[in-house]
Formats: C-alpha cells, structure tokens, sequence
C-alpha cells in the first residue's frame, strides 16, 4: 500500500476514534477543521452549531460535498483486521465524510475550475441542526453530494420522510388493589399506540417498505410502584412516511385520530419533536447522471439506484434549495447502528477516486450548458 492510502487510512480512523453522538461534535469540529487547514483547504471555518465547512478551488460551479460528523450513541472501540476498518460511525458516516474531504484535497491539486465546499454537519443522528441551519443561510450551492452508505456500486436516489412524535398520557393514580377506581395511564397510551399502528397498516403496501407507513414504538415509560395504578406514562413513536404522501399532511391524520382517546379522566399529550418530508430525485438530474458515469468510471460498472426507506440531510437541502442532489457513499447500511459496524478499507479508497470523478463530471455538465447558453 502507497503512502498516500496509508494516510487515507489513518485519517479515516482518527476521527472513528472520536466519540460524537449528537450534541457532542465538538471534539471533532476542531480535528476536522484543523485536518483541512493542514491539507490546504482555504476559508475554514466552524459555524454556530459546530458544522464544519472548507473549500478548494474558485469561481463556478459551487459543488457541495457533505458528510455528517455524528453518529448514534454508544461507543465501539476502533480496530483494524485485515482490509476491515470497525468503529462507530464506520458505515454511517464517517467513511464518506472521510472520502469526501480526501477527494476534495486531490482535487485541490488539479487544474480544477470550480469550487468544492466539504461540510461536516452535525446532529444528522438527531434533529438535523447542522444542515438545517445551513440551509437557512441560503448558501449559493449549485450542486450537492451528500454522503451515506449505498455500497461503492449504488447511488441513493430516494429517502422516506420521518415524524418523531411525544406522546404523553396522565391519569389519576389508585392503589393497585381497585385498578376500577381509575384509568391507566401505560394501558391507555398503548391503545393510542396500537392505533396508530393500525392505521399506518391501512397504508402499507405489500411487500414494499419504500411506499409504506411504518411505525416503531421506540421508547416507552411509566409507573411509579408495583403497587400503584399508572398515572403517569410516556412514549416515542418514530413514523416513516413514504413519497406518495407528505409528512404534514398524515402528521395531520395522527393528530385527528390521537383526539378520539382523550377524555376528562385522560390527559394525551402529543409533541413533534421532529418532522422531515420525503425527497426523490429526478433519475434525469445532472448529480445523478455524474455520479452515474463516476461509477462506470472508475468501477467499470453500471450502477443501481436505491430508494431507501430511512431519511436524511439530503431530504432537507434537496427541498429547500431545490439543487441537483443525490447520495452516495461506501458501506453496507445494514451495518450502520450494529454492534458489527465496519467498512472494507478497500470500498473506502474507491470511494474516494470516485467523489473526485463526480466532481469532474459536475463540472463539465455546467460549463457544457454555459457554452450552450452563449
């Protein structure tokens, strides 16, 4: 292996080492940005929120590279065996994050004539603080790559939308003796749940989870003795919410069908504590069709386009700035959250070659329609 792989490697695994669950980047903001300032990246910067931003090369088109820093929580001790590099955040995302900022540092070293900014976004695991904020600064970007796991043969073209609902329910409490004298609370909330979950059945289509409503109870408590009637419990319900439909509009049917369990002896509380709308990109788009030949490029292979049933930052960049966006990065997804998280240092360093042919194709599109402009 030549140097500049090793050294590919070694970055990828300082910032595996760098535990960063959601609110807690910070660490890992100031290794980034000091790792793009060694390796020549210009306007460096680290924003409000702890989002990570650099930049090579100048003038048009702007191509926005961006990875997320955060992983879910729970530590998994970094290693390395054979070509397997293990860690948390191995697959979902730090690999690509990685890749992109490495792709970025190479371009950095051609006749490039464009500009490439890599964000390191935080809180993707959580809220999506880091790339709604960013959106909100309505940045001139005019196209993005974002990166997450689809495997170094695969472009994400599809992600569900997500409704992270709170859902609370209060009771009178009574001895556990004469369960009669009151409501319970942890029963009662399971019945809005198992409705809920009813009706998201209605809308499911058999044998397709990418146009179906899904529900997950994530969370659930309650009680306070095991000698006491429940007055109080609380729960998350995460909702993944297919293309067909908007998040807002069946967060509406939710809250109609949540009413009917309230009463003067229930006391139902529903918070969002998130919402995100489903996002699909045109098969046709510019990002796509670059990310397309990238992968022929240098695979040699032509590759699937998956539509996936999880959300993410691109949902939220993709509507608000309506760019050409798609999703691509090294890994296996069904590894991502697992005990057995790891990436292939081999799909690692491909992914690498092919963010930089990506970037080269978006560039020759956009100076193709300007010359065709004039």
């Amino acid at each position: 292996m030549g140097k500049q792989k090793r050294f590919e490697i070694s970055f990828l695994e300082e910032i595996l080492k760098i535990y960063s669950p959601p609110g807690k980047e910070e660490r890992l903001s100031q290794l980034i940005a000091n790792g793009m300032k060694e390796l020549g990246f210009h306007h460096v910067r680290i924003d409000e929120v702890n989002n990570v931003f650099g930049e090579v090369g100048s003038g048009e088109p702007t191509i926005l590279l961006a990875g997320h820093m955060d992983t879910i929580p729970g530590w998994r001790p970094v290693k390395i065996t054979g070509r397997l590099i293990y860690g948390r955040g191995a697959v979902d995302a730090k690999s690509a994050l990685a890749a992109m900022i490495m792709a970025a540092h190479k371009l950095s070293d051609s006749r490039m004539k464009g500009k490439v900014v890599v964000g390191a976004l935080v809180d993707e695991e959580g809220n999506g603080t880091g790339i709604k904020h960013f959106v909100r600064s309505k940045p001139r970007v005019d196209y993005a790559i974002f990166g997450e796991p689809s495997g170094v043969d695969n472009i994400t073209i599809g992600y569900k939308g997500s409704i992270d609902l709170s859902l609370s329910c209060e009771t009178a409490p009574a001895h556990a003796s004469a369960p009669w004298r009151t409501r319970n609370a942890v029963t009662e909330l399971m019945r809005v749940y198992n409705a809920i979950e009813e009706y998201s059945q209605t809308m499911k289509v058999k044998g397709d989870a990418y146009h179906s409503v899904t529900t997950c109870l994530t969370q659930i408590s309650g009680g306070t003795a095991h000698n006491v009637v429940p007055g109080k419990c609380s729960a998350r319900v995460d909702v993944r919410v297919p293309s067909t439909i908007s998040s807002a509009s069946l967060l509406s049917e939710l809250e109609r069908l949540i009413q009917r369990y309230r009463s003067d002896e229930i006391n139902l509380r529903v918070q969002v504590k998130d919402i995100t709308e489903p996002f699909e990109v045109d098969k046709a788009s510019a990002a796509v069709r670059a990310m397309v030949r990238a992968i022929l490029q240098v695979r040699r292979k032509t590759p699937r386009l998956l539509r996936k049933t999880g959300t993410g930052d691109m949902n939220v960049l993709g509507r608000a700035l309506k760019v050409p966006v798609t999703t691509y990065g090294p890994g296996d997804s069904h590894l991502s959250h697992t005990t057995d998280e790891r990436i292939s240092a081999d799909d690692y360093l491909v992914s690498i070659e092919v963010y930089q042919a990506a970037v080269l194709n978006l560039i020759k599109f956009y100076k193709t329609k300007q010359d065709e402009r004039t």
